[in-house]
């Protein structure tokens, strides 16, 4: 017991003395719509409390409120979340949570505030009612295919191929309402990541499962192959090891406390386990029902769940995306997004770069002055409660939820 408490005081003495890194320097892989394969991009850089270029939602970067203080439209969001997903042809989609609808951009805006093309799950954009989503979340494209979290309904919508204006209808859906704890009955899904090589992961947060299909499903309902949180499909209760219906006293690297993330390239995976405070890896792709991960980050450990301390805690971790070699996470209640310079090889590895802050200690929303103290407005450079996060070719993209608005960085060739 003392020896834990020892390494538990080791490890949080040393994150806070540790110095922010100021700059992030990489080759990673391109990527559609979930950051894995394409071509290599150039090195780049990113700064901490770096400014936006361009902000999607919000006509400026001082605006906050939902719909843009208006009716619903094509220019404003209200309480967007999870990750963006970018197709090949560079046609963005955002999830508009609270507007039950995904909006399309027929490219990456490159002005402040420009409205989107068309929207899916809606008749118009002035509807709102849920419909075919009901409150959607995280968006991935890969292999000429898209997949939504439908978060409410509890299900996975599959588009084949990605759609190209608003009429476009799902080719199948995966899950239902949560009634059981079975293969095919999900509840609350957040997170989908398909790869370029045909892999689908499904973060089944009330389930506290990750759910794996080896290639893309063909039918609907298709049954996963594969289940990480729990050693088999009837299983369904938070951190519990021995499967036993009862949560466990502390986690472990084989259970999940709601994930909400997902990030494959069909090599690795990483998961966002929000209520353990931390983000799981697994180095190679899993292949056994409950395997282990291989490392975790925002904890010293895979047994402890610690209120996260900065700088090396996790607050509420949810998105998260890598172009294979810089992972970014959306550290949502820190206010902040983290990045590493190269992909984490340490258990508790600390980020390189933040986001949303001037350095890895404070944690307020929209506090451009760094007092501590939430501004009256946000900048080009604050955050509040980020929920996704996207690596595109020389950019990367944060779903800045509490201030409704997509921000949008440019990566610095170095």
């Amino acid at each position: 017991m003392m020896d834990h408490l020892r390494h538990q005081t080791s490890w949080r003495l040393a994150a806070l003395t540790l110095g922010t890194a100021l700059t992030l320097t990489a080759c990673g892989g391109g990527g559609g719509g979930n950051g894995g394969g394409g071509d290599t991009p150039p090195p780049t850089a990113l700064e901490t409390f770096q400014k936006a270029d361009v902000v999607i939602g919000q006509p400026d970067f001082i605006g906050t409120e939902p719909n843009q203080n208006g009716a619903v439209g094509a220019s404003g969001f209200d309480g967007l979340r999870g990750n963006p997903a970018i197709s090949a042809n560079g046609r963005l989609f955002i999830s508009d949570d609270q507007n039950h609808r995904v909006l399309g951009y027929e490219a990456l805006p490159n002005m402040n505030g420009l409205p989107a093309d068309f929207v899916l799950g809606q008749p118009d954009f002035e509807s709102s009612k849920s419909g075919l989503f009901v409150r959607p979340r995280d968006i991935s494209i890969a292999g000429g295919k898209m997949a939504v979290a439908n978060y409410t309904g509890s299900k996975v919508y599959l588009y084949d191929p990605v759609p190209a204006d608003g009429t476009a209808e799902p080719l199948l859906t995966l899950g239902g309402l949560f009634s059981s704890c079975n293969a095919n009955e999900f509840s609350f899904v957040t997170s989908v990541a398909l790869s370029e090589d045909g892999k689908l992961a499904v973060a089944d947060a009330g389930d506290h499962r990750v759910l794996i299909w080896h290639s893309v499903p063909t039918s609907d309902n298709q049954a996963p192959d594969l289940v990480l949180g729990q050693n088999d499909f009837s299983h369904c209760t938070e951190n519990d090891a021995d499967q036993n219906g009862e949560a466990d006293a502390t986690p472990s690297a084989s259970t999940l406390n709601y994930p909400v993330g997902v990030w494959t390239d069909g090599k690795r995976l990483a998961v966002a386990d929000r209520h353990n405070y931390r983000v799981l890896i697994w180095n190679t792709f899993p292949t056994e029902n409950g395997q282990p991960a291989d490392l975790v980050l925002g904890q010293p450990g895979f047994d402890t769940d610690d209120h996260p301390v900065p700088p090396a805690g996790a607050f509420w971790p949810y998105g998260l995306d890598s172009n294979g070699t810089q992972l970014a996470l959306a550290d949502g209640d820190n206010n902040r997004v983290l990045v590493w310079n190269t992909f984490p090889t340490e258990n508790g590895q600390l980020a390189d770069v933040v986001l949303g802050q001037s350095d890895f200690r404070h944690t307020r929303h929209n506090d451009d002055d760094q007092d501590s103290s939430a501004d009256a407005s946000a900048s080009a450079r604050t955050l509040n409660d980020p929920t996704g996060v996207r690596f595109h070719d020389d950019k990367l993209l944060i779903s800045d939820t509490g201030n409704n608005r997509v921000l949008i960085l440019q990566l610095r060739t170095e």
